[in-house]
């Protein structure tokens, strides 16, 4: 493949991870980075970190989208961000060190449980609705429903257990530049009773703040390559807000089937490569 070529390849697979991503709240990072390695032969770690820094401008993207609609639940975010940030940490450091065949298994095995997560999510009927006496932290809150005349009212649960489980998400974002909302959008729909909407809306408000961290220690190592980190984040720059718009309006049942459907494919594609079975490039 000759240079011109990768850029635009590179360019479209930031476009279309930046629209997916914001549409389903997991920054597109575990989009970017099996296509780039697995399908253009680019270095995983270079991939990891352009990965990270594309999260954090698709976060910056469409995050704004969903503020104006009033799908985010900062309150939430910021209670989950401290313990995903101080995870990202270690993550970004484990990334250095890790090898490559080690971290393309870790990130099928990430995937594989989002998967899970999402497959065994609970429906829209189960969401705790507000004034129902379940809301310790004073979390209720409402939000448009596309194609409703009234708010859709809802109220997050396991709070506690949610802030634990963010660990797991932010060491994903520092290994695997994605962000943490691949382990934050299913925990939130199938653990805490969020609606998938609203979940993937908070994601992508977390999702920067996350991937800044590894973002930041990758750069210091000297992982970044500038030639795949830049035609990707103009890919996602233009494809984010699309993202936004669209995910604002997409039925929560096709964000979900789209997403289980992707993820799917991504994680045979990784997994088989990190066990060495396949070489897709």
């Amino acid at each position: 493949m000759s240079a011109v070529a990768l850029i635009l390849a590179i360019f479209v697979t930031g476009f279309l991870a930046g629209g997916l991503g914001s549409m389903v709240g997991l920054g597109g990072g575990v989009f970017i980075v099996p296509v780039l390695s697995l399908v253009l032969g680019v270095d995983l770690k270079a991939a990891i970190a352009a990965s990270a820094i594309c999260v954090v401008l698709n976060s910056l993207n469409g995050s704004a989208e969903y503020l104006r609609r009033g799908l985010v639940h900062i309150k939430l975010a910021l209670l989950l961000q401290i313990s995903t940030a101080m995870a990202a940490i270690l993550g970004g450091i484990l990334v250095v060190y890790s090898p490559v065949q080690t971290l393309k298994l870790v990130f099928a095995g990430t995937l594989a449980l989002v998967i899970a997560a999402l497959v065994g999510a609970p429906g829209e009927a189960e969401l705790v609705a507000p004034g129902s006496g379940k809301d310790p932290f004073g979390m209720a809150t409402e939000f448009d429903e596309p194609g409703s005349a009234a708010p859709r009212g809802y109220v997050p649960q396991r709070v506690k257990r949610g802030i634990a489980l963010s660990w797991l998400a932010g060491l994903s974002s520092g290994m695997l530049g994605i962000g943490g909302g691949a382990v934050q959008v299913p925990m939130m729909s199938a653990m805490m009773r969020v609606p998938l909407r609203a979940a993937a809306a908070t994601s992508t408000f977390m999702v920067g703040t996350t991937a800044s961290v590894s973002a930041l220690i990758l750069a210091m190592a000297g992982v970044v390559d500038v030639a795949v980190t830049v035609p990707a984040m103009a890919g996602v720059m233009f494809g984010s807000n699309l993202g936004a718009r669209l995910g604002a309006k997409v039925s929560s049942g096709a964000l979900r089937r789209v997403l289980i459907a992707t993820l799917s494919v991504l994680t045979v594609a990784m997994a088989l490569e990190g066990l060495g079975l396949v070489q897709l490039r």
